[in-house]
């Protein structure tokens, strides 16, 4: 009886997309934990990351495909495709737990429902999905959404620490809630902080081909970037990108959405590029830009 493959199956069963992911495995002198693929102690995600080559676009709740997933790579562990059946809080130990208890005495939050102790000293709480994508809430520190396009780590997944995820409230002993109001104001989209650009000599700014010119310049670079350099990469390309919003040539959300979607197609992680994307945002709006003036970018 294989532990790993009944779970992905029940998972399967209630309508999650599962998909394998690498494991724990000794270090040569078997002193440690380090990630089953061949980088071993030089993974910079170990046990994090897929084994099939599109990540969570192969997520399936196929039975016959997770069993030959799973006899193929018997220890594998379970990643789940979020934003389907369910959305994610994802809480990053002692410091994010604290932000969420500030949260909750400030707002007088509850929060109930299926709860997941990570391997690795962290927290999954888990909601009914509310169609955002992947976003740290604003204002909270160590914490981040996983919801369409996202994933995680679920029991009884193993932790490279040695760790291993655990049901704390299981998903037959409460349903999965509402997000709290006060939680999802934090996740909306930030309001509007400038004010939108008149349109000049009938140039509709919002749909403007230069921003969708270097959108899917950016785009096709992170595309070809190598293992070891794509979530550099991905700082540096959607930093770039997220210049030109405040002249509203491009919005947040397809930027965003862009993004994660082609972080993930490389194989990054959904809580690394999240964390990378909060970050070249904070960057590019600070930096704006706007269409350059003719001449001004090598073009006539």
């Amino acid at each position: 009886m294989n532990l790993l493959l009944d779970a992905a199956l029940g998972y399967a069963a209630r309508g999650i997309p599962v998909y394998p992911v690498h494991w724990p495995h000794p270090t040569p002198d078997g002193t440690t934990l380090c990630c089953s693929c061949p980088r071993g102690p030089a993974c910079d995600r170990p046990a994090k990351h897929p084994l099939v080559p599109h990540g969570i676009h192969d997520a399936t709740t196929n039975p016959c495909q997770l069993q030959r997933w799973w006899r193929r790579w018997p220890q594998a562990n379970l990643g789940l495709a979020t934003g389907i059946i369910f959305d994610a809080l994802d809480i990053d130990g002692p410091a994010g737990l604290a932000a969420l208890r500030q949260l909750q005495e400030a707002a007088g939050l509850r929060l109930s429902g299926p709860l997941v102790a990570t391997g690795g000293g962290g927290w999954h709480l888990w909601f009914r999905p509310t169609g955002l994508g992947n976003r740290p809430p604003r204002g909270l520190i160590h914490i981040d959404w996983r919801g369409r396009g996202g994933a995680v780590l679920a029991p009884p997944s193993r932790h490279v620490s040695g760790g291993s995820y655990r049901w704390l409230v299981g998903l037959d002993q409460a349903p999965l809630p509402e997000v709290p109001g006060a939680l999802r104001q934090l996740l909306d989209p930030d309001p509007p902080t400038v004010s939108q650009p008149a349109h000049t000599a009938g140039l509709d700014m919002l749909g403007h081909p230069y921003g969708r010119h270097v959108l899917a310049a950016e785009l096709a670079t992170l595309g070809r970037a190598t293992p070891g350099r794509r979530n550099h990469t991905l700082n540096r390309t959607a930093f770039k990108v997220y210049r030109y919003i405040a002249s509203g040539i491009l919005t947040e959300e397809a930027v965003t959405a862009a993004f994660t979607e082609a972080a993930l197609a490389v194989g990054l992680d959904p809580a690394e590029t999240a964390r990378t994307l909060a970050s070249a945002r904070t960057a590019g709006l600070a930096n704006p830009r706007g269409v350059p003036c003719p001449g001004e970018d090598g073009s006539r």
